[in-house]
């Protein structure tokens, strides 16, 4: 597991290897003055063929800010994204949700982000 942590005062992101999984956790506060670090840790994230997990579920407050960024991101590479019922209501105001593969667990959205192995049959 390769982990990598930034943030500032108000909110810290750091990037996981969980098995074949790649994961963004985040924790804190995401607005507005905080949405650039969100930012700049989705921009580079690496599209695998499964996505990547983004797990929110230890944000205490999430703006429609946020919201943007993960739409936008996930134009390039599916999120898979851990949420809780008001992160959820949030994605669903801003009108994004449709648009997200939304989990309630981490370890349901790694499995998602998982790749499945290819069975060739000759």
């Amino acid at each position: 597991m390769s982990l990598h942590i930034a943030g500032d005062d108000d909110v810290v992101v750091s990037f996981e290897r969980r098995g074949a999984a790649s994961v963004l956790v985040v924790r804190g506060c995401v607005d507005t003055e905080t949405v650039r670090v969100l930012r700049e840790h989705l921009d580079p994230a690496p599209g695998g063929p499964g996505g990547v997990v983004v797990d929110l579920s230890d944000v205490s407050f999430f703006s429609t800010a946020g919201a943007a960024v993960l739409a936008s991101v996930n134009r390039r590479v599916r999120l898979h994204v851990v949420v809780t019922p008001l992160i959820r209501q949030v994605l669903h105001e801003a009108g994004v949700a449709d648009s997200l593969d939304l989990h309630d667990f981490p370890a349901e959205a790694e499995e998602a982000a998982t790749p499945s192995p290819l069975l060739l049959v000759g």
